[in-house]
């Protein structure tokens, strides 16, 4: 919601939520100028446009990414080494925690955070969406739950070196981007909207109506202290709707363990079971994501094994490194 001069030098807050009409009217604006610029649906398109009638930007300027940033494979892209003069703030925040607390009310340094919000964490796995195109090409099942588990692999690559937390994002923040498909001449929006504060919800959706899927859910990050260990857990459920077939895949999230806070080499890690289900097709699939074992070698890092099963019916086995 724009504020005018007169807003800001009285102090006037009482309509600081956007109203339906104001929010429709955004929406609008934002689509015609999606259409203008080739299907790239971006805020600050629309900001370029009215700058001389604005007072201020609508939000913060985006710089488009020529090229994927993909970090080293294996153990090494997971590995945080920490500075002497860091060292004494991990200190000092370890002062503050007991073993089973929760971290959200806790500070941290801005070293181990990544800069951006977790709303623009979560559209990284997407960031792939054509793969859904193609699944909802497939005319068996088999096939459909196959390419899905595809897709939701691919989303997991894209991260920073070392441990980096996401910013939480604050109540009523959103963030939307969209991504472009040559091959079916498409375009997939993706927004979420920080929902709750305490406890901290994130919302989204992800649609591309033509190539025939929508994505939406909602996510409670959680996250525990244990000592010389933490983990991460993104509490909820994704639901991806193939619109054509009418079928829907109930997806859950792995966790991110970080171990050797105190002492030893500080990792990161994703561990726990995750489930893609269709009740439909009566389609199960089982991934498991697999911590490194304490006696291990490098290669035993990023292992993932899981099943797809229909009915009763074992399809087949999924072993490998995510």
């Amino acid at each position: 919601l724009r504020l005018n001069e007169t807003s800001l030098l009285g102090n006037h807050m009482e309509h600081d939520g956007s109203s339906d009409k104001s929010e429709r009217e955004t929406h609008d604006d934002w689509d015609t100028t999606g259409n203008d610029n080739g299907g790239r649906l971006t805020e600050e398109s629309d900001m370029e446009q009215s700058d001389e009638m604005s007072l201020g930007p609508l939000a913060t300027a985006y710089v488009e990414q020529s090229a994927e940033e993909i970090t080293e494979a294996g153990e090494f892209s997971q590995v945080e080494t920490v500075s002497e003069e860091n060292k004494g703030l991990i200190w000092s925040l370890l002062k503050q925690l007991r073993p089973g607390m929760d971290l959200s009310k806790v500070v941290l340094p801005t070293f181990i955070l990544e800069p951006r919000s977790f709303l623009d964490k979560l559209s990284d796995y997407y960031y792939h969406a054509d793969l859904l195109s193609q699944a909802s090409l497939e005319e068996s099942a088999y096939g459909r739950i196959k390419q899905v588990l595809r897709w939701y692999l691919s989303g997991f690559y894209k991260k920073p070196k070392g441990l980096k937390k996401p910013y939480n994002p604050i109540l009523g923040e959103t963030f939307r981007c969209c991504w472009l498909h040559p091959q079916t001449d498409s375009c997939t929006f993706y927004i979420a909207e920080q929902v709750s504060h305490h406890p901290p919800i994130s919302a989204f959706h992800v649609c591309n109506r033509k190539d025939g899927f929508c994505i939406s859910g909602s996510i409670l990050a959680k996250s525990k202290f244990y000592g010389n260990s933490l983990s991460a857990i993104l509490d909820g459920k994704a639901r991806l709707l193939f619109l054509s077939r009418n079928e829907e895949y109930v997806i859950t999230m792995p966790y991110a363990h970080c171990k050797g806070i105190l002492y030893g080499t500080m990792t990161l890690e994703l561990g726990g079971k995750v489930t893609v289900e269709c009740k439909k097709t009566k389609c199960f699939a089982e991934l498991e994501f697999k911590l490194k074992p304490f006696l291990a070698y490098s290669g035993s890092v990023n292992q993932i094994s899981g099943k797809i099963v229909m009915g009763d019916e074992l399809m087949a086995t999924i072993d490998g490194h995510w």
